[in-house]
């Protein structure tokens, strides 16, 4: 629970390279989108490598913290993609190596059985989905022709940004894309994609990797559904200013970067009973009497331990906030 004392154009509008730039000026928001746009591509090269789509997840993770860290480290923007590419590429060889050396540890077994177990039971549902002919087939390509039909059947990105982010030219992509259609053929590759777009973590990544970054930068940040509408109601209702990059000001001085998520993603948040924002104001009857004047339902809660009254409210993401008298 935090303590704030009270007294726009999307970023998704601009482009990628400005996204990179953005965020590597700490914009959150920016590096959010980024996010956003790599997480299925990330995801789909740390499986290749891994054939665990969970512990893929965990890859694409830390790939993305990592990339966060070293974003200064890149002197090209427009070369984001590549450069993602192979933080993840290295990171998953990493980690494969490291089970490799744990399956000579008696210590770990029963994990390792676990995992072969999990890994195994994946494995049973894409051969239910997909004919024994895709993946014999799929094993016949090389890596950077699997990767190519991960990023453009998976993760639907466009042949000029595959070949920037493999530092290939258009027509080299386009002739691996050839001559792996010879050996799948499309409808087949089309049960593929939808197998793993079911499963596909943007939602579920772009989150837990935020979270991270931003405590680590010691600001804030809420998962909204619209971020203008969002940004709007933190003006209108709680009298918040806006910086000059158009992020909600805190009184104390710290960004709230608002995340865009999905529907399914507010209501599990929503449903827990923590409160993310605790605002320290001046008068409680006339703090509620304000808010309820603008439509916004308020409730009374008594901290436990303490006896002090707290306003609790909502905004219409379904997030939780507190307010504290000083007196």
């Amino acid at each position: 629970m935090t303590e704030i004392h009270l007294n726009n154009s999307s970023a998704s509008s601009i482009s990628e390279t400005n996204l990179v730039v953005a965020a590597t000026g700490g914009d959150m928001e920016a590096f959010a989108e980024l996010v956003r746009i790599y997480t299925n591509a990330v995801c789909a090269i740390a499986y290749d490598l891994l054939r665990d789509y969970h512990l893929a997840q965990d890859i694409a993770q830390e790939t993305f913290v990592k990339a966060h860290r070293n974003l200064t480290s890149l002197r090209h923007p427009e070369k984001f993609g590549s450069w993602l590419y192979a933080i993840a590429l290295r990171q998953s060889i990493d980690h494969k190596r490291s089970i490799a050396r744990k399956i000579q540890m008696q210590e770990e077994l029963g994990q390792l059985a676990l995992r072969e177990e999990r890994r195994y039971a994946e494995d049973g549902m894409i051969r239910h989905e997909m004919s024994l002919d895709v993946k014999q087939a799929l094993e016949q390509l090389d890596q950077t022709s699997r990767t190519i039909l991960l990023s453009y059947y998976v993760s639907e990105i466009k042949m000029p940004e595959i070949a920037r982010m493999l530092n290939l030219s258009v027509a080299a992509v386009e002739s691996r894309m050839r001559r792996s259609r010879n050996l799948l053929k499309e409808r087949h590759l089309s049960d593929w994609a939808a197998y793993f777009r079911r499963h596909e973590a943007t939602d579920k990544l772009v989150g837990p990797v935020m979270e991270r970054l931003v405590k680590q930068a010691g600001q804030f940040y809420l998962p909204v559904s619209n971020r203008a509408r969002s940004k709007e109601w933190f003006v209108r209702v709680l009298g918040l200013s806006l910086d000059h990059n158009g992020h909600v000001m805190l009184p104390s001085g710290h960004c709230l970067f608002l995340i865009e998520v999905s529907e399914a993603v507010l209501q599990e948040r929503s449903s827990s009973k923590n409160t993310g924002l605790v605002f320290m104001i001046d008068d409680a009857d006339h703090f509620r009497q304000a808010m309820e004047e603008q439509g916004v339902p308020t409730f009374r809660e008594t901290i436990q331990g303490t006896g002090q009254v707290q306003i609790l409210f909502y905004d219409p993401d379904g997030n939780r906030y507190g307010a504290c008298s000083l007196t």
